[in-house]
């Protein structure tokens, strides 16, 4: 077992005016019959774009992953960041080149597909290296040489060099997803939105695309049965409309885009508990320095001046106290970066802008429609206005955000984005990169420095050695003027008093362990 440890948004306003046309709009009522049955009914932003390790991107994917298909270890619900075995039976983790497995026998793929073997984890790990298949996370198994195959159960992940983070950082996380290998010869290499062969608590049960997708439990999992039969998950844009919906009584669970908890507690009351939980996420700016208009280094660093975070925040989080990001690790993460230089200066940053000649120019800023993304977007709208900029906010649905293949990689200028955390900051340094460029490197950044410092990371085996590291590569990256950190927000999450959710330490939900009192 690997162990790490760590010691989300607006007000929904008159609620009782628009319960009515929302609920109506967004179709609750065909999800009657299924709520009378032993359901969970989940509120998720959208559907999902895909579940396939390889092309994940959305919240949506990331809940769907690790409810309906396996890891060789997984993380717990609980307080505390733990990894513990999923479908391996043991690991070996002594030899950082070479990690031994034995996978539990008789774990069966849903719908007839077989047992999970080794033949499985070869494939889902290799797939990644493959340049036909295109994966988004290449980069999270650069490590890798091959998996071999000892036998059936058995297998050893053979690395290139010693790249002590891969277990925390990928394997154990979502990149190190299991997929049935049967099925993906099926697709072309790939596994649909659907996936047919899952393994894990749940499997599918029915999707109506922009209504509901079902999960239902899976009676093969190894696992206890789960007190849900069923998990009905309803996809809202608004998130807004989400919060009436559960105030109309058609959620049990949602991470919630409140900013101000207290005043969540005293508009539902009774029906709901409120719980504020720590991150390991980041919100942060990307400035392609490839985008035409942001090539010029005064310019990208005009942008980082210009911002006035700590009003960003404290608009978006009203009611809680969110400090500035200094990196991709928040506190308590393998990495986390004390302090950063960069300081609202709007003078200086008028400067530069004049400077390069580059006053009066219009450039995008794009986002996932969320009702916090507006609020930090229209005022970062505001302090570039007062530098020279103008800002065109482009609020997208957040499958289409997230879809890399929607929008050529050169014609994202400015990007206001959260992403999933980790245990370390290795799991989003190493996106940053040349060949991620068109995939999550929305940047655009690239360093033969920044490069050497990745691979030395990889093998550094002290935790405090390689954080530092850690350090030193968000600071190249701040340097470059791409990068902006904003915040480590808090996760809100709200449920039915009747509900003991099972949940993650950052409030994702693990289904499975959800009870009911």
């Amino acid at each position: 077992m690997s162990v790490f440890k760590l010691n989300r948004r607006s007000v929904v306003k008159g609620v009782s005016a628009v319960v009515a046309g929302v609920v109506t709009a967004v179709g609750f009522s065909t999800l009657v019959v299924s709520a009378q049955a032993e359901s969970l009914r989940v509120y998720v932003p959208s559907d999902p774009a895909s579940i396939d390790p390889a092309y994940w991107g959305t919240s949506v994917d990331g809940y769907l992953m690790f409810n309906v298909m396996p890891r060789l270890a997984s993380p717990v619900v609980g307080d505390e960041w733990v990894l513990e075995n999923d479908i391996a039976e043991s690991v070996d983790l002594s030899d950082p080149k070479n990690i031994k497995f034995t996978l539990k026998k008789g774990l069966q793929w849903a719908n007839g597909y077989g047992e999970i073997t080794t033949e499985d984890v070869k494939y889902s790990y290799e797939r990644h290296l493959d340049e036909k298949v295109g994966s988004y996370i290449a980069s999270e198994f650069d490590a890798l040489d091959h998996v071999e195959i000892v036998d059936k159960y058995t297998g050893i992940i053979r690395l290139k060099y010693a790249a002590i983070p891969m277990w925390n950082a990928t394997l154990g996380w979502y990149g190190g997803t299991i997929i049935s290998k049967k099925e993906a010869e099926e697709h072309d290499g790939t596994i649909p939105v659907q996936p047919k062969a899952t393994y894990g608590p749940y499997t599918f049960a029915e999707f109506a695309p922009g209504e509901r997708m079902v999960l239902k439990a899976y009676d093969g999992w190894y696992g206890p049965k789960p007190e849900y039969d069923e998990i009905v998950m309803i996809p809202v844009g608004d998130a807004n409309a989400a919060e009436v919906a559960y105030a109309a009584g058609e959620i049990d669970f949602m991470t919630s885009t409140s900013t101000a908890p207290d005043q969540l507690r005293e508009q539902h009351g009774d029906n709901a508990v409120i719980e504020v939980r720590p991150s390991v996420d980041y919100t942060w700016i990307g400035i392609n320095m490839r985008h035409p208009k942001l090539t010029d280094i005064r310019v990208r660093k005009a942008i980082q001046l210009g911002i006035d975070i700590p009003t960003v925040l404290a608009a978006s989080y009203e009611g809680m106290d969110v400090p500035q990001a200094t990196g991709f690790a928040a506190p308590g993460v393998i990495g986390y970066r004390p302090s950063t230089p960069i300081k609202y200066d709007p003078d200086a940053a008028r400067a530069l802008i004049q400077e390069a000649g580059a006053e009066g120019m219009t450039i995008e800023l794009s986002h996932a429609n969320y009702a916090n993304r507006l609020t930090q977007s229209q005022i970062i709208q505001v302090n570039l206005a007062e530098i020279g900029l103008n800002v065109e906010i482009n609020a997208m649905d957040e499958s289409t955000y997230w879809d890399v293949s929607s929008v050529p990689p050169d014609e994202r200028a400015l990007t206001l984005k959260g992403w999933f955390g980790g245990p370390e900051a290795m799991y989003v340094l190493q996106t940053f990169t040349e060949d991620q460029y068109g995939a999550w490197n929305w940047a655009g950044y690239s360093s033969p420095e920044y490069d050497a410092l990745l691979e030395k990371a990889w093998g550094v085996a002290d935790d405090t050695e390689r954080g530092e590291i850690y350090i030193q590569m968000q600071a190249l990256l701040e340097e470059s003027g791409a990068f902006l950190y904003l915040d480590n927000g808090p996760a809100v999450i709200m449920y039915r008093p009747g509900i003991v959710p099972g949940t993650l330490p950052d409030g994702r939900p693990q289904f499975a362990y959800f009870k009911k009192k």
